[in-house]
């Protein structure tokens, strides 16, 4: 999932990250400060990152709530927010907070919709998947709820697309990414010949051979909302990179 935002980090050296929802001891700081950017890593609970701070994991955090943040306008050239922002309890206001601090970007890598499907095979697969986890208890919906009572907002590029011409931006980016979970292999030690990581990367295969052949979505999405016009140098790193660049038309009553 990191090595989706290295096109921006080699291209644009040195630029300013807010991380939201980086609670989890500034991990995703500390990735982009590896690569010589500047980060600032953010959650809602500061525990953590005040132990990563103090161990010089990373230099600096700050406790904020991603509804209200606490700095003023374009104060950092991007914001990524990292498998957080489906865990929300109303995202699209933190999105609207991050692109008013951002002053090139936001970044998001959250979970995929895979209920919004562009072809007839995608859409009978997704059928099929639905079907397979009710009859085996796994859930019985479209729509799915955390115990903490909120709701899980997976993003689509079409909704991505209606927040970028409702703000008058013109370019966001798309690259679709697929990972694999089962219970407990958080807990297990990595190692690179283990069985745990073995299976993992085996489910990441399937997923991805499905996903080449057309046959499903993949389970994530990387999604940038730019809000200025691209360099030629960041578009082709982008495109190399294996994202889809999407430009959104002139709003003609406000740009004619």
């Amino acid at each position: 999932m990191y090595k989706t935002l290295d096109a921006i980090l080699e291209t644009e050296l040195n630029a300013s990250w807010l991380t939201v929802g980086d609670g989890r001891y500034g991990n995703d700081a500390k990735y982009i400060i590896d690569k010589h950017g500047d980060a600032v890593a953010s959650d809602i609970s500061d525990i953590l990152l005040k132990e990563a701070a103090m161990s010089g994991h990373i230099p600096k955090y700050s406790q904020e709530n991603g509804e209200h943040l606490s700095f003023t306008d374009a104060a950092f050239d991007y914001v990524l927010c990292k498998e957080a922002y489906h865990h929300f309890p109303r995202p699209m206001i933190a999105l609207y907070e991050m692109l008013r601090v951002a002053n090139s970007g936001v970044f998001l890598i959250e979970p995929s919709d895979n209920h919004i499907n562009d072809t007839v095979f995608k859409l009978l697969f997704s059928r099929i998947k639905l079907t397979l986890k009710r009859l085996l208890g796994h859930g019985s919906s479209r729509h799915d709820f955390e115990s903490s009572g909120n709701y899980v907002f997976r993003i689509s590029k079409r909704e991505i697309e209606k927040v970028a011409m409702g703000l008058d931006y013109r370019t966001v980016a798309f690259k679709g990414i697929n990972d694999a979970y089962f219970p407990g292999v958080e807990f297990e030690k990595q190692s690179e010949n283990s069985p745990t990581k073995t299976k993992v990367k085996a489910l990441i295969g399937i997923n991805n051979f499905l996903c080449n052949i057309g046959i499903t979505n993949h389970g994530l999405l990387a999604t940038i909302i730019f809000k200025k016009i691209l360099s030629e140098k960041l578009q082709k790193k982008l495109i190399s990179s294996g994202f889809d660049l999407v430009n959104l038309p002139e709003n003609p009553y406000i740009n004619g």
